[in-house]
């Protein structure tokens, strides 16, 4: 199925995200940075989407709406790609080395995590809940299963370390490192707390334009920043 420029972010389900992975990922070569962080992004939101359906969580409704609010920045950039407008700043260090030679697939892995984690995760917070009429807080139902999410994170990082460890994506030396450690040094669970955090910055921003520009702003910027470092 081919999306338009529209359909890419107006995913309203889980199942709608899932679907629009799979679209990007038969669309697109196996080496391509893109396809590298897809991959593992629609591994982790099948987990989700199975604890969600389980009823795991006090607050399902929430994480769902997340997920998809979450996964439609992410298919926003793509679909911008697509159309040569210019990319989200925090998302454009990966778009451009998509298909950089000498870059290892952990590199793009990384790019994509933090692209999304740093900077899209707080948007997608701030979404959900002026969707759902909650604030976001640490004493909230919402916060605890948000925090609970890290377990299915790590869950999924086992597999992800033997997708980079193995057949032709095994380039590892070229890192002089291992996949653990670089996993490790981004710290998907910091991250993920910091994205919270400035979720609750931008909420309490809301009736301050200027600053709410400005914090946007600056995340983006430093976001990219970090992000050339990664693909260098």
């Amino acid at each position: 199925m081919t999306f338009s420029a529209a359909e890419w972010v107006s995913a309203e389900t889980i199942d709608d995200v899932l679907e629009r992975m799979d679209e990007i990922d038969t669309s697109l070569p196996s080496d391509d940075g893109i396809a590298t962080f897809n991959r593992m992004y629609n591994h982790v939101t099948e987990l989700v989407a199975a604890s969600v359906d389980s009823r795991e969580f006090l607050a399902g409704e929430f994480l769902a709406r997340l997920d998809v609010h979450f996964a439609n920045l992410y298919f926003s950039a793509y679909a911008t790609s697509l159309g040569g407008a210019e990319i989200p700043r925090a998302w454009a260090p990966l778009f451009k080395a998509r298909n950089k030679p000498n870059t290892v697939p952990i590199q793009f892995a990384l790019a994509g995590m933090n692209a999304h984690i740093s900077h899209d995760l707080p948007m997608a917070v701030v979404s959900t809940c002026w969707e759902l009429v909650v604030i976001p807080s640490e004493d909230t139902p919402q916060y605890s299963d948000y925090t609970r999410t890290n377990e299915l994170l790590a869950e999924a990082a086992e597999t992800i370390k033997g997708w980079f460890m193995t057949g032709s994506l095994a380039r590892l030396d070229q890192m002089g490192g291992r996949v653990d450690d670089a996993l490790e040094m981004f710290g998907i669970h910091l991250a993920r707390m910091a994205a919270w955090d400035s979720a609750e910055m931008l909420w309490n921003l809301a009736d301050n334009p200027r600053l709410d520009r400005l914090f946007r702003s600056g995340l983006g910027r430093t976001v990219e920043l970090a992000n050339r470092g990664i693909l260098l």
